[in-house]
């Protein structure tokens, strides 16, 4: 028996990365699951992996800035009678500060890291009242704590996302809906490589800093699958009586801080 098994759960953004790796542990929890990416390519070869060890599994591409896309995506989940989990994980990293960034790549930014998670909320949340234990899930990052050279629209965008999480496991508790986050730190995914190509994880600064000197107790930088058990932690009933909380997956580095 697995901890979610029955549960009927989307994971957007699961293509590859942490979504994909939170998308697989969830199946292999026994869920029914709704994965969605923007990027098609990723999408298909996500479902050629996927699909070997599951039944359970649908694939749909999606762009959470666009409301009908949302429409078209859920409309493949008619079926389902009811929504147990929503993990809002689709996001897009940007390299900007306050004097480079312009207004058109800020709207884009803030549009899909934040509103994107607010479009998906408000269009689950008819079916997630359905269901006996039902939560929602934001993928934030230690940047919606601290703030980083160039990060302006991203940091600011997860920022917003850590009060929306709040602010809505105020606003549905009393639906039993609750709605927490994980925070992750520095994690292997494609926004670990550098403008210039270069893995953060590799470079010598990075190394210096957050290894040698301990900026990361645990000293190494962290894998998707090391996410993976929090997504299934906070949408299991294991965790019944967690609302509005967040969760760091930052190998210690929030500690330093």
């Amino acid at each position: 028996m697995g901890l979610l098994e029955n549960k009927f759960i989307i994971v957007t953004g699961a293509a590859q990365g942490i979504g994909f790796s939170a998308a697989e542990s969830i199946l292999n929890e026994k869920a029914n699951v709704l994965i969605c990416d923007v990027d098609r390519v990723a999408l298909e070869i996500a479902e050629k992996k996927l699909s070997k060890f599951s039944e359970n599994v649908i694939f749909s591409e999606i762009d959470i800035r666009s409301e009908n896309s949302i429409n078209q995506a859920l409309d493949k989940v008619k079926s389902w009678n009811h929504i147990d989990g929503l993990v809002n994980n689709a996001a897009i990293l940007d390299i900007n500060n306050v004097e480079t960034i312009n207004e058109e790549r800020w709207n884009k930014v803030i549009d899909t890291n934040l509103t994107g998670a607010l479009r998906m909320i408000q269009k689950t949340i008819p079916k997630l009242k359905k269901s006996e234990h039902p939560a929602i899930i934001n993928t934030l990052s230690t940047q919606a704590f601290f703030a980083v050279n160039d990060s302006l629209a991203y940091s600011t965008a997860k920022g917003g996302l850590l009060m929306l999480t709040r602010s809505m496991a105020v606003d549905l508790g009393k639906h039993n809906i609750r709605v927490n986050a994980i925070a992750p730190g520095f994690i292997d995914t494609r926004m670990a490589y550098t403008e210039s190509g270069e893995h953060e994880h590799e470079m010598e600064s990075f190394k210096d800093i957050y290894i040698t000197n301990g900026k990361i107790p645990l000293k190494r930088g962290g894998s998707p699958e090391d996410c993976s058990g929090s997504f299934v932690f906070l949408l299991s009933n294991m965790s019944q009586y967690i609302t509005g909380q967040t969760i760091f997956v930052d190998g210690g580095l929030s500690c330093t801080y």
